[in-house]
């Protein structure tokens, strides 16, 4: 994964810490590491990498990076042995990496094609959140940690199953890139293991809609932002701030810059009128044709729509 922004100051370094207390067996964060550094930090770690944008031996670190991508890959440097002689000793490089940088260009092409790329902005004022302590997150860390490796170590069988059966297993990736894919199935592998179980997004997309159009019902035209129309929700789990804003996008609703009662903050203007439209056509018209992965999980139990159909991805 690779997060740029253009200007400093947009969380960047930030995310890398949050992931330092999250991610298995963590590098801690690296600045301007060596080539050696690098690849003798790399077998069975998560590197985190900052400030990539300054590294003045990119070049030579290059070569690691792309030869990382691959669980055999290695580079071959040669190490002295005891008697002074030297000898060719191949290193595996393999690792899930994060980077950050300024500059969306800062990457060489080859070493893009193997990356997730995430772009950061800055925060207004109005979205400032509670300050980030690492110290007072960990033992939540921890905990959220320790969940996760409990839940790989359960359904390990499951994601292999399903990943090596690919091809089959993931009929929504086919339109991408080769290269695209190969990063993108092992990701496709948890999510939809993940995703075994769980309620439909789908209806849950559609509740929330429904939920916003009854808030409409009392006013002209409904103002808010994704927090505060999610604070007025009325509905068991109540909705998060990143579903309200997700399920809005999603159906063509955008937010600007609108003063309510103090400073302009990013708000959505409804009206019920618009509201209602959209519940017409999507949440009473008849049910969307299921995406027919074709695949069978075992040893999971239970069934339920693919990450592709929870996603709204479709062949």
């Amino acid at each position: 994964m690779f997060a740029h922004s253009p200007e400093p100051g947009s969380g960047k370094s930030r995310l890398l810490e949050v992931l330092d207390l999250l991610v298995a067996n963590s590098s801690g964060l690296l600045y301007q590491p060596t080539e050696a550094v690098l690849f003798r930090t790399a077998n069975g770690k998560t590197q985190l990498l900052d400030e990539i944008d300054t590294w003045p031996n990119g070049d030579f670190l290059r070569g690691v990076l792309n030869a990382g991508f691959h669980r055999s890959g290695t580079v071959v440097r040669n190490e002295r042995r005891q008697d002074n002689k030297w000898e060719p000793v191949a290193f595996p490089v393999y690792a899930p990496r994060a980077m950050a940088g300024i500059g969306s260009g800062i990457l060489h092409g080859t070493t893009r094609d193997r990356t997730f790329i995430l772009e950061m902005v800055k925060q207004t004022r109005e979205e400032r959140r509670e300050k980030f302590r690492a110290r007072k997150a960990k033992p939540e860390a921890d905990q959220l940690k320790g969940e996760a490796e409990a839940w790989v170590r359960q359904n390990r069988t499951c994601i292999v199953t399903l990943y090596d059966d690919a091809e089959k297993a993931f009929p929504y990736l086919t339109h991408l890139r080769d290269r695209t894919i190969d990063i993108t199935e092992p990701l496709a592998a948890i999510l939809e293991v993940a995703y075994d179980g769980a309620p439909d997004l789908a209806d849950r997309r559609l509740e929330l809609l429904e939920a916003v159009l009854r808030l409409s019902s009392a006013e002209e035209r409904l103002v808010g932002s994704a927090s505060e129309l999610a604070a007025r929700c009325e509905l068991d789990p109540r909705p998060t701030e990143y579903e309200i804003s997700q399920t809005l996008r999603r159906y063509h609703f955008d937010s600007r810059s609108i003063r309510q009662g103090g400073s302009p903050r990013y708000r959505y203007e409804l009206t019920q009128t618009q509201l209602a439209e959209v519940c017409e056509r999507f949440c009473c018209g008849p049910t969307q044709p299921e995406v027919d992965s074709g695949r069978q999980i075992a040893p999971c139990a239970g069934e339920m729509p693919s990450f592709a159909e929870a996603a709204g991805v479709q062949e």
